[in-house]
C-alpha cells in the first residue's frame, strides 16, 4: 500500500508526458523552461531548415535594412568591402536560429559564432576598434546567455540581448559605409531596439512570467513606434505585433515554427517601419 501511495505521489508530480513537474519558485532557467516542446530535429527534416533559413533571412533584413537606406540618403555608395561583416552577420543569425529553435541548448550554433568571431578579426573591421569589440560582445553573449547557471534567460538577459542585437550590426554596417555615425541613425534604431525586446519575450522567456512580461514590452513598443512615425504601415506593424503576442499562447501546437514567427513578424515590421 505505501509503495502505491508513493508511485501515485510521484506520478502526481510529472507532467503528462513522463517529465518532472517544474518548480514554480525557482530561478534555475531550467525550470521555466521545461514546459516546452521541443524535439530533436534531423538535418533531412524541413522542419529544421524552413525555419532555420526564415529565421536567418530575417534577421538580416532587420540589421540591414535601416544602416542601407541611410547610407542611400546620404548618396554613399554601397562596397564590397564590407563582404566580412556580411559573412559575419550570415553566421551569427544561423547561430541565432540553432539557439532559438533548439531551445537554448545548441552546442551548434557555438560554432557558428565562433566563425563570425573570426570574421572580425578581418583588417575592415580589426582596425576599427569600437566595432569590432561591439561584435565580439555579440557573440560572447550568444554563448553566455545559454549557460543556464548564469539564469540570464530572464529580463535583464532580455535587455542585454536588445541592446546588442540593436546597437552593434546595425551600428557596425552604417560606420564601416560611411566612416562616420550620425545622432539621427543612432535615434532610428530606438523602435528596433523595442522590437527586439518584445519579439524575442517570449523567445528568451517562454513562461508565465515571460507572457505577463510581454504586455509591457508591446506597450513600449507601441509607444515608440507612434512617436517614430503615423500612417497605414503603422497599423499594419500593430497587427503584426498584436499576431506575434497571440503568438505565444499557441506554442504546445506549433512547436519549432514559433519561434520563426516572432522573428519573421519582427522583419516584416522593420521593413513597413523603415523605408
Amino acid at each position: 500500500m505505501e509503495q502505491d501511495y508513493f508511485q501515485q505521489s510521484n506520478m502526481a508530480h510529472r507532467l503528462s508526458d513522463g517529465r518532472s513537474m517544474p518548480r514554480r519558485l525557482s530561478n534555475d532557467a531550467q525550470d521555466k523552461r521545461s514546459f516546452e516542446n521541443f524535439y530533436p530535429i534531423h538535418f533531412r527534416d524541413r522542419r529544421f531548415w524552413i525555419p532555420l533559413s526564415v529565421i536567418v533571412i530575417s534577421l538580416n533584413i532587420i540589421w540591414w535594412r535601416l544602416p542601407l537606406l541611410h547610407t542611400q540618403s546620404l548618396q554613399g555608395s554601397i562596397t564590397w568591402q564590407i563582404a566580412p561583416l556580411f559573412c559575419y552577420t550570415i553566421a551569427i543569425a544561423v547561430g541565432m536560429a540553432l539557439m532559438m529553435t533548439q531551445n537554448f541548448r545548441s552546442l551548434i550554433s557555438y560554432i557558428f559564432f565562433a566563425v563570425g568571431s573570426l570574421f572580425t578579426f578581418s583588417s575592415l573591421i580589426q582596425s576599427r576598434h569600437e566595432i569590432f569589440v561591439l561584435l565580439l560582445l555579440l557573440c560572447v553573449f550568444l554563448v553566455i546567455v545559454q549557460q543556464l547557471w548564469l539564469g540570464l534567460q530572464n529580463i535583464l538577459g532580455l535587455i542585454l540581448l536588445a541592446v546588442l542585437a540593436t546597437f552593434t550590426v546595425p551600428i557596425a554596417i552604417f560606420y564601416l559605409q560611411n566612416n562616420f555615425v550620425t545622432e539621427k541613425f543612432i535615434l532610428q534604431l530606438l523602435p528596433m531596439f523595442f522590437s527586439f525586446i518584445f519579439y524575442f519575450n517570449p523567445i528568451l522567456m517562454p513562461n508565465p512570467d515571460g507572457r505577463k512580461l510581454s504586455i509591457l514590452t508591446l506597450g513600449l513598443f507601441w509607444v515608440v513606434l507612434f512617436s517614430h512615425h503615423v500612417g497605414v504601415s503603422t497599423i499594419f506593424v500593430v497587427l503584426f505585433s498584436l499576431l506575434a503576442f497571440v503568438l505565444q499562447f499557441m506554442k504546445a501546437k506549433l512547436g519549432n515554427w514559433q519561434n520563426m514567427g516572432y522573428i519573421l513578424l519582427q522583419a516584416f515590421s522593420m521593413l513597413l517601419l523603415y523605408h
